[in-house]
């Protein structure tokens, strides 16, 4: 188990090891198998991302050159897709790399914690293999099916989905192995009581009201949460609870819904949109965007602050991680910050805040999911997105210049004309990244998926161009991509069938209700929406709650008489906000890392920014202009 000590150790650790490292003082220990099966795996997805990459820049040419697509990348890209999702998602699980809840076990006494550890695996270990065992039958029946233009067996587009069901299987066996036998031994018992459990108390479910059996249900979401079982496992374990325990539909129905969520072209633009951060991140091309801002702004109260927010502005959503944006402005612009003396607490609350106000900003995979799995357009969502990002990074800025005499720090000379137009000649090749990307998808020219593919290309081309980053750039941006896209692929698998055993319980018409006989005033629904929100933006972050919660809300906040794309824009704000607020918002910490502060010592520092971003969106909230400018004036949503 590798202890981390030194500053320059934690700059090592991937994002999504931070947390960990931060609660703990270590690294999550890897699994004790073959090297070289590891790295196969690794080398399994990163040659379905590659392969993926080439065939959709394969049907850009071709589509560019005769005007016609080719018909069977939509079938290769079913393939390559569930393979970064499952396969990916289980390479994930042993590096520590999925998202959990962590607040209460970082406050249970440190016997507890083997007991715990032993049983999430138990549970994982249960919820993989159980999954594997429901979708057998229907891999076998596959089998005498083939797809529509390769004339493929099926089953081959569904064996990534078994495959990762048992790999993860097959790893929670050998974390359990690992581990004392004590704690094992005892979480079995726990684990096979649970089982039973759920078992035995079928039966009272037959006569128990529905809003009985969902209550019990997300009680027992809560319980898993707060027990550190990875929030992907939660989600697709509740949902089989309810469906088993309420008789409502058999619960293969839970391996076919994960198969089919992490389905459709468009989410084939999340490892691309990874990848192209990844490789800015690794080669360091945030550099020259910090420094174009700082010969810009710099010189004004709050310095080189007032550039992390700018900097962020332009930089947020290019990763498609929170955290990896946040490591990313704040370890490139670290020396600066220390060398003219700003506080580090400072510095983690602007970096937190300016990566709450990014949530919206385009390209963001948010966006992206959001338009997938909602009738709004991914074009509106992204037009949406500016203004409300805008008047939030003001909102932080007034702050950043109000407290900047108090804090301290010494603000940039003012740059020279001639200082700013070379700043200006170096930034440009970087610049044209994220403004590409935006203008390529809003112009309609190409596709998310397709100006992704080619933003990968052109982060690669402009590393080299640079000299930047080592002669292994491209495997390594691959294996981090492996584990990150896997990750954020699997939630959206896991939280496919709940989100429907929600809609089939009813949830939002119980929420319509409730809402309604408190008043029919939409600013008292968007209210109690927000709060909601950033709880479950603690909970279960940003992405899973989006997941979970837009398709139920989006509906009742239409039927409030709210604007849709408005209400959007102020769902994932609140998201965002919970992602960050501590104590359990993830972001905050690894703020924190990236700055080399105390989170004692940075909370002094957060909380007026906290509430100032929450002002900001109760502005949003009350103000539709904000979000539905812009979407307007494009002619996508009337005035």
């Amino acid at each position: 188990m590798k202890h981390i000590t030194t500053p320059e150790e934690i700059e090592e650790v991937i994002p999504s090891e931070a947390e960990e490292i931060l609660h703990h003082g270590h690294v999550p220990p890897r699994w004790s198998g073959a090297l070289w099966f590891d790295k196969a795996l690794e080398g399994v997805v990163g040659a379905a991302i590659v392969a993926e990459l080439v065939v959709i820049l394969l049907n850009i040419m071709v589509r560019v050159i005769t005007g016609d697509s080719v018909l069977w990348t939509q079938e290769v890209s079913e393939i390559a897709l569930l393979t970064i999702a499952f396969i990916g998602g289980a390479i994930a699980y042993p590096k520590g790399a999925h998202m959990s809840v962590q607040a209460l076990i970082m406050r249970l006494p440190a016997a507890w914690k083997p007991y715990l550890a032993a049983l999430v695996d138990w549970l994982v270990l249960v919820m993989s293999a159980g999954t594997f065992a429901l979708f057998v039958p229907t891999l076998l029946q596959q089998l005498e099916e083939k797809t529509p233009i390769l004339q493929l067996p099926v089953f081959w587009v569904s064996l990534p989905f078994s495959i990762g069901m048992v790999l993860i299987a097959w790893f929670a066996l050998l974390k359990l192995w690992r581990q004392e036998r004590r704690p094992v031994l005892a979480a079995a018992g726990m684990t096979a009581v649970l089982f039973v459990l759920v078992l035995g108390v079928q039966p009272i479910f037959y006569y128990a009201s529905p809003n009985a059996l969902l209550a019990v249900v997300l009680a027992v979401l809560f319980i898993l949460l707060f027990l550190g079982l990875p929030i992907a496992f939660v989600l697709a374990l509740a949902s089989g609870i309810y469906l088993y325990l309420g008789g409502i539909s058999d619960v293969s129905a839970i391996p076919i819904g994960m198969a089919s969520g992490a389905k459709g072209f468009v989410l084939l633009a999340i490892p691309f949109f990874i990848l192209a951060g990844t490789v800015m991140n690794s080669a360091g091309l945030t550099l020259p965007l910090a420094r174009l801002v700082d010969a810009l702004i710099g010189h004004l109260r709050g310095g080189l602050l007032q550039v992390v927010v700018v900097t962020m502005y332009i930089f947020s959503g290019i990763s498609g991680s929170k955290v990896a944006d946040v490591a990313a402005v704040g370890t490139t612009m670290r020396g600066m910050l220390e060398e003219r003396k700003y506080p580090r607490g400072e510095v983690v609350a602007v970096l937190s805040a300016s990566a709450i106000m990014g949530e919206t900003i385009p390209p963001s995979i948010v966006l992206l999911i959001l338009g997938s799995i909602t009738t709004i357009s991914t074009t509106t969502l992204f037009l949406a997105g500016f203004l409300p990002a805008a008047f939030l990074a003001l909102v932080v800025m007034a702050l950043v210049f109000l407290r900047a005499k108090k804090q301290g720090g010494i603000a940039s000379p003012k740059a020279t004309w001639r200082a700013r137009g070379a700043a200006t000649f170096f930034a440009i090749p970087t610049l044209l990244l994220p403004v590409g990307m935006v203008v390529g998808i809003l112009s309609g020219f190409a596709t998310p998926t397709e100006v992704s593919s080619v933003a990968v290309a052109y982060a690669f081309i402009l590393a080299a161009a640079y000299r930047r980053g080592s002669k292994r750039l491209l495997g390594d941006t691959l294996r981090e991509t492996t584990t990150t896209a896997g990750m954020v692929l699997f939630i959206i698998a896991a939280a496919s069938p709940l989100a429907q055993t929600l809609a089939v319980a009813g949830v939002s018409q119980q929420i319509h209700d409730l809402m309604s006989g408190l008043g029919d005033s939409p600013l008292l629904f968007m209210l109690f929406t927000i709060l909601l929100l950033v709880i479950m933006g603690q909970l279960l972050e940003g992405l899973p709650a989006v997941l979970i919660f837009a398709p139920l809300l989006l509906p009742i906040a239409v039927d409030f008489g709210v604007n849709p794309v408005q209400y959007a824009m102020v769902l994932i704000i609140s998201m965002g906000i919970g992602s960050f607020a501590p104590p359990a918002g993830v972001g905050f910490y690894v703020a924190c890392a990236t700055a080399h502060e105390t989170v004692e010592r940075s909370l002094k520092h957060f909380w007026p920014y906290l509430i100032a971003v929450f002002l900001g969106l109760l502005v949003l909230a009350a103000v539709p202009w904000f979000s539905t400018f812009l979407p307007a004036v494009a002619g996508l949503i009337p005035f």
